[in-house]
C-alpha cells in the first residue's frame, strides 16, 4: 500500500484570552531624547529623503531586485552575499564595518551553529563613539550595541535552486483577476517584471504596469493594478528592504551614534529555521534555554509584523519535534508479522489525542495549544509498506510553564507508543526486527510576556509614534505573536517588533502564491525614519552642531546564563 502526508489535529485548546491594552509611561528622559534627535536639521534631511518619490522608488526596486532571490530558511547566503555586496560597493559601508563572514561566523558571538549549521545573518555596524569615552564599560570586551533586524529567509521555494537557476520569476496578475490556485496557474500568467544580466530591475511597459501605489485593495482593482507574486513580498522582504534602506541613510548622512548600531539582515526566521539568526546573535542554546548575549546587545527593535500600527510586546512560544519511526525492511519473518512504522506512529497520535494541557485540568490556568501538525510516511513498493513514517507536534504558549509542562506529557508518548508496537508482536524496542525511533528535529521558540510595560523599547516604541504623528493608537496591545524576536524578549533585551513596509493589500503568505500591491509611500518612508530615530533614542546620538543626546539605556546588556557554548 502507499501512504502519503496527511494533516492531523489533535488535542487542541486553543490561545485565546482577551488582549489587555496598556499605555507606557514615558519618561521626560526618552521625551526629550526623541524630541531632539527628531529636531536635527541633518535627521530632518534625512526624513524629507525618505518621504521623496525617489527614495520610494528605490526601495521598491531593491524590494523586488532582492526578493526573487530564492532563499530558504538554513540557505540564505545568496541573498545575504547580495545584500552584503550592495552595503559595501553602493551605500558606503567599509567592508570592516560588515560584521558577518561569508561561512556564517561572527567575532564574538556566544554561538555560531544552530542546529550543527551556519547562520547567514548579514549584519552592518554603524560605530558609536562610546568605546573611546574615558570608563567606557564592556561585557567581556564587547561595548554596547543596539540591533535593527528584518528576516531575510522566505518559505518558498522549500530547497535552495542550483547556482544557474538563483530566481524566482516575479509575476504581474491584474488585481480584479481570481488568485491562483496552482503552481502552475502561476507560471502560466505571462506578464512579470524584467531585470537585466546583473540582476537590476528594467524600467519597460511592465514595470509601469507594477510600480504603482494604490490606498487598498479595492483602489487598486478599482484603477487596473496589478497584483505582484513572489516568495517574500510580505514576509518579510518588504520589512528587511526598509531596514536595510535605514542602513544606506544612516551612511548617506553620516549619522553617529554614542553606542553602536547594528542593521541586520536575520536568516533561520520561517518554518524549520528555529530563529538561528537570532539564537546566533544572542548566544541563545536551546539545550539550556539560556542566552549568554556575548554581542552585549542593549536594545533590540525587529520589523517582522505585517499590518502597519501593529506592534509586538509579547511573544507566543513553541516547542517542535519531528518524530521518524523506522521499520526493518519486509514486514515478516518467516509467517510471524513484523511491527509497524505506521502503527508506532498512530499510536503517538492517539496518545497525545489523549493528553490534558494544564488549562483542560484548571480554567485558570495559562491557556496552551498542541497539535500534530502533520504526518507522513515514504511512498512505498507495491505490496510493500512504508518503512519510515514521521510525525511534527507542535506545542505553543504565551508563558514558559504551560509550555513546558505540555512538553514533559507529550514527550514520554514517543517513546511509549514505539514500545508498545514493539510489545504487540512480543519485541523489545532496540532489538532486531523492533520498529525504531529517532528525533529528526527539535525546535525551540522561547516564550515571553512581558511584565514591565514601561521598559525603555516600550517607552520608545510609543513615543516616538507620538512625536511623528504615524501610527498613533489609544493603547498598546498585549497580545501574544511568534516572531524573530521570541528570542531577544526571552533573554531580557528590551524588544519590541513592528511593522515597517506599507502595502494596499497583500496575501499568499508562507504559500507560493504570496502576492502584494505596494501601498503609502510617505507612510512607509515615515516608518523607516521612525526605526531609526528609535534605534538613536536608545543608542545616543551626536547632532550636527555637535550636542550629544545620551543613550536611555544602560551599556550592559541582560543575559540568562554566563556560559559560552
Amino acid at each position: 500500500m502507499k501512504l502519503s502526508r496527511c494533516a492531523v489535529a489533535v488535542g487542541l485548546t486553543v490561545v485565546s484570552s482577551l488582549a489587555l491594552a496598556v499605555v507606557p509611561q514615558v519618561s521626560d528622559s526618552v521625551k526629550t531624547s526623541i524630541d531632539r534627535i527628531n529636531q536635527d536639521p541633518v535627521m530632518q534631511k534625512m526624513l524629507k529623503e525618505l518621504m521623496s518619490e525617489e527614495n520610494a522608488k528605490f526601495r521598491f526596486n531593491t524590494h523586488m531586485e532582492v526578493a526573487r532571490i530564492a532563499s530558504p530558511s538554513r540557505y540564505e547566503l545568496r541573498r545575504a552575499e547580495e545584500l552584503t555586496n550592495r552595503l559595501t560597493k553602493e551605500w558606503g559601508y567599509d567592508p570592516k564595518d560588515v560584521m558577518t563572514e561569508p561561512g556564517g561566523h561572527i567575532k564574538g558571538a556566544g554561538i555560531q551553529l544552530v542546529d550543527g549549521e551556519p547562520v547567514y545573518n548579514v549584519c552592518v555596524r554603524v560605530p558609536g563613539s562610546y568605546a573611546q569615552q574615558k570608563g567606557a564599560q564592556s561585557y567581556k570586551g564587547q561595548f554596547p550595541k543596539v540591533l535593527l533586524e528584518g528576516h531575510i529567509d522566505t518559505v518558498n521555494p522549500a530547497v535552495l535552486p542550483p547556482k544557474d537557476k538563483p530566481y524566482e520569476p516575479v509575476k504581474l496578475q491584474l488585481a480584479t483577476e481570481p488568485i491562483v490556485k496552482t503552481p502552475a496557474e502561476l507560471a502560466a500568467i505571462a506578464d512579470e517584471l524584467h531585470f537585466d544580466a546583473k540582476g537590476r530591475i528594467i524600467e519597460d511597459a511592465n514595470y509601469k504596469k507594477a510600480y504603482v501605489r494604490y490606498v487598498d485593495l479595492k483602489d487598486a482593482q478599482a484603477k487596473g493594478g496589478y497584483r505582484i507574486y513572489v516568495p517574500g513580498f510580505a514576509d518579510a522582504m518588504g520589512n528587511t528592504t526598509a531596514v536595510m534602506t535605514a542602513a544606506k541613510m544612516l551612511k548617506k548622512y553620516n549619522i553617529k551614534p554614542v553606542y553602536d548600531v547594528w542593521v541586520c539582515g536575520t536568516a533561520g526566521e520561517e518554518g524549520k529555521g528555529n530563529l538561528a539568526g537570532m539564537k546566533q546573535l544572542y548566544g541563545y542554546s536551546q539545550e539550556t534555554g539560556k542566552g549568554n548575549n556575548a554581542l552585549n546587545f542593549v536594545a533590540n527593535f525587529g520589523a517582522d509584523s505585517l499590518r502597519p500600527g501593529s506592534g509586538t510586546l509579547n511573544y507566543l512560544g513553541s516547542y517542535r519535534f519531528e518524530i521518524e519511526y523506522s521499520e526493518p525492511a519486509g514486514f515478516k519473518q518467516g509467517d510471524k508479522p513484523m511491527p509497524s512504522a505506521l502503527m508506532a506512529m498512530s499510536r503517538s497520535i492517539a496518545k497525545i489525542a489523549d493528553v490534558k494541557s494544564p488549562w483542560d485540568l484548571d480554567k485558570t490556568a495559562e491557556r496552551t495549544t498542541y497539535t500534530v501538525g502533520t504526518s507522513r510516511c515514504e511512498e512505498a513498493a507495491v505490496g510493500s509498506r512504508s518503512q519510515k513514517c514521521t510525525l511534527m507536534v507542535d506545542m505553543r504558549s504565551p508563558t514558559p510553564g504551560p509550555l513546558t509542562a505540555i512538553r514533559e506529557q507529550i514527550e514520554p508518548t514517543f517513546k511509549a507508543a514505539l514500545d508498545e508496537e514493539n510489545a504487540k508482536y512480543g519485541l523489545k524496542s532496540g532489538e532486531p526486527g523492533a520498529v525504531s525511533m529517532k528525533l529528526i528535529w527539535f525546535g525551540d521558540r522561547p516564550a515571553h510576556k512581558r511584565a514591565n510595560f514601561d521598559d525603555v523599547a516600550t517607552q520608545i516604541y510609543w513615543q516616538t509614534a507620538q512625536a511623528l504623528g504615524i501610527d498613533q493608537i489609544k493603547a498598546l496591545r498585549t497580545n501574544s505573536s511568534s516572531l524573530n524576536d521570541n528570542v531577544p524578549a526571552a533573554v531580557g533585551v528590551p524588544t519590541v517588533n513592528f511593522n515597517v513596509h506599507t502595502v494596499a493589500a497583500s496575501g499568499g503568505g508562507h504559500a507560493f502564491y504570496e502576492w502584494g500591491i505596494p501601498g503609502n509611500a510617505q507612510d512607509e518612508g515615515k516608518r523607516i525614519y521612525r526605526m531609526i530615530l528609535m534605534g538613536l533614542t536608545a543608542a545616543g546620538y551626536h547632532k550636527s552642531n555637535g550636542e550629544v543626546v545620551a543613550p536611555n539605556v544602560a551599556p550592559i546588556g541582560v543575559r540568562t546564563t554566563e556560559e559560552m557554548y
